[in-house]
């Protein structure tokens, strides 16, 4: 049997709408996988109109009939886009959970929007850990190329060095490993670490998080049989390629991971939620405001989001 996935419309605002129309007419996909996508019917309708995209079957929308003939505000944070958004993503999980679905995939929201709406979650990762009660969650940015985790998230910048702690530390590696272990079948998955001062601290002179913290969790790790190296300057470990002998990389904040993964990744980066009681994924860009009802949005993560969940389910 196909492996049955259930996408999310995401935001209405954005480009999530034309990227579900791309998904459900993809040939390719539809011979693999039993597609079908949660979203008011209205939504998916406007924007085959308006973009000149054949629709979506009805038997292939899972409607939202509490929205109809409402107004589309193209390109615009909105509550009432939060709202649908997050009523989606809910239904994903509980389809999901309740085995209609094998894996889902969702498009992408505005977390002002969805907190707006009357979720109040800082983004996908939060929410999906929330409803599905999984403690041990984290974001693998995935690609062919490089995998990489965020130890720290979407939290200020002058916040992350208060939320490192060894604990932290060592729960997020374990759970990675773990992981790789048992979703991508990775044996004794070869970890690294990035600093998270410039050149690693300096050996404590412009920074001691890394001598403090990350250092003694790594020497405990190898010692119980973990292969794990680190602490590395990020801007060495990217520029000499250094990626290349890993099989996932530890950052310390978000755009530290983000940054290099969508250069080196570029269209074919998808978000993992690893930990999760139900298989996610997701295309590794947001909402595209500025080119949404456009019609140029390029559906190549999202393509890769779907193979990556039907993946999964094979081996989950």
């Amino acid at each position: 049997m196909k492996p049955k996935i259930v996408l999310t419309c995401g935001d209405i605002n954005g480009i999530g709408p034309e990227l579900a129309l791309r998904i459900l007419n993809n040939k390719n996909l539809q011979s693999r996988f039993d597609i079908k996508v949660i979203g008011p019917k209205f939504i998916f309708d406007y924007n085959s109109n308006l973009l000149k995209i054949r629709k979506i079957p009805e038997k292939s929308i899972l409607d939202l009939p509490l929205y109809k003939d409402i107004e589309i505000k193209t390109g615009r944070v909105d509550a009432l886009a939060g709202r649908i958004s997050g009523d989606a993503i809910k239904l994903g999980v509980e389809l999901c959970r309740k085995r209609f679905f094998d894996a889902m995939v969702t498009l992408p929201i505005n977390k002002e929007s969805l907190n707006l709406g009357g979720y109040h979650y800082s983004g996908h990762t939060d929410m999906l850990a929330h409803l599905t009660m999984s403690k041990n969650t984290f974001m693998l940015m995935y690609s062919d190329i490089l995998k990489i985790v965020p130890l720290t998230i979407h939290i200020p910048l002058k916040k992350v060095p208060a939320s490192i702690s060894k604990k932290k530390f060592t729960e997020n590696i374990i759970d990675v490993n773990n992981s790789f272990v048992k979703t991508f079948k990775v044996k004794k998955p070869a970890i690294a670490v990035l600093g998270l001062n410039p050149h690693s601290g300096d050996g404590g002179l412009i920074g001691n998080e890394e001598e403090k913290i990350l250092s003694p969790v790594i020497s405990y790790l190898k010692k119980i049989g973990f292969n794990i190296k680190g602490p590395y300057s990020a801007d060495g470990f990217f520029g000499s390629k250094m990626y290349k002998k890993f099989d996932v990389v530890i950052a310390m904040y978000h755009d530290q991971a983000m940054i290099p993964f969508k250069i080196l990744s570029k269209d074919s980066g998808v978000n993992f939620t690893g930990g999760l009681r139900i298989i996610r994924t997701s295309p590794a860009h947001g909402t595209a405001y500025d080119i949404a009802g456009k019609g140029i949005a390029k559906e190549t993560s999202t393509i890769e989001a779907v193979k990556l969940a039907g993946k999964l389910t094979e081996i989950y």
